[in-house]
């Protein structure tokens, strides 16, 4: 920054070559030198003048005035730190609708929901793209909840079967009824605008269940193929398949397939393990007890 200095008239003879009044002003610096020697005669001599900026030494004219993301991303710093205001520079405009508004908002949830249930950056940006496409379409479901049933939408049509429905009102401090509510209500929507996730395998759940039980690797593959097979069978019977969660048809068949392995677990550890009540297991239990023979050769 250069400013215009005035100081008071005065006779300056030089103490090292004897010259008087041979001066020269460094602007710059605030200082008065002898032309002969170069000797400094005088420092910090008062600013009185007005500020005035010279265009070539100063940072002005790297971005607008008085805005930071304009100095960070044109001036002279690390690219990281560009590249960051840089995307950071879309949030510094004023928000004009509603959509801009519950967009950053969703993905503040999301981002969290990623880090608590080490979910791929990109689930993240469909349901992002999902939950616009519904709010457009009239979807005003509670706010959280309402993320959430557009996360498990994407889940769904993901084929992901680790992150469950009671997972996701457990992990993400939303209201059990509500986000039901609010999923059923998704449902409708999405089917207006032609968007039906594909139907869930009740097999893909079959390794977590397993899991789960924590039986041991001796025994692991084996209950894996057994429950395979059995659920194959419980698929191919609508009347014992419809209705019923998918969850709910793997866990039974893993209940079987640990008996015939010779593995003991009780209803209530696999409903435990399957993300479910015992009563729904319970009665699938009870009506393939009737339909199901197993032979045991001693």
């Amino acid at each position: 920054m250069t400013r215009r200095l005035i100081f008071e008239l005065e006779e300056y003879r030089c103490p090292t070559c004897g010259a008087v009044n041979d001066v020269a002003v460094d602007y710059e610096r605030g200082q008065v030198v002898c032309r002969s020697c170069g000797t400094v005669l005088r420092e910090s001599i008062a600013d009185l003048g007005p500020e005035w900026r010279r265009p070539e030494s100063s940072r002005a004219h790297a971005g607008p005035v008085g805005s930071s993301l304009g100095d960070i991303e044109y001036g002279n710093i690390k690219i990281m730190d560009k590249l960051k205001a840089i995307s950071l520079k879309k949030f510094a405009r004023p928000l004009t609708t509603p959509l801009e508004r519950v967009e950053i908002d969703i993905r503040e949830f999301l981002d969290s929901a990623r880090e608590k249930l080490n979910l791929h950056p990109s689930i993240v940006e469909e349901t992002v793209q999902l939950y616009k496409r519904l709010y457009e379409a009239g979807y005003r479901a509670p706010r959280l909840e309402g993320y959430a049933a557009a996360l498990l939408f994407t889940l769904k049509s993901r084929g992901v079967a680790a992150v469950t429905p009671k997972t996701l009102y457990e992990q993400l401090g939303v209201d059990r009824s509500a986000f039901q509510s609010a999923y059923m209500e998704l449902l409708k929507v999405a089917n207006s605008l032609g968007l039906r996730p594909p139907r869930t395998d009740p097999k893909i759940y079959i390794p977590k269940i397993v899991a789960a039980l924590g039986i041991g690797d001796e025994k692991t593959a084996e209950v894996l193929r057994i429950a395979v097979d059995i659920l194959r069978y419980i698929m191919s019977s609508p009347r014992i398949r419809n209705g019923r969660k998918p969850q709910v048809l793997a866990a039974a068949a893993v209940y079987y397939a640990c008996y015939l392995a010779g593995v003991e677990v009780t209803q209530k550890e696999l409903a435990k393990a399957a993300d479910s009540t015992e009563g729904p297991v319970r009665e699938l239990l009870k009506e393939l007890s009737e339909r199901l023979y197993i032979e045991i050769t001693l």
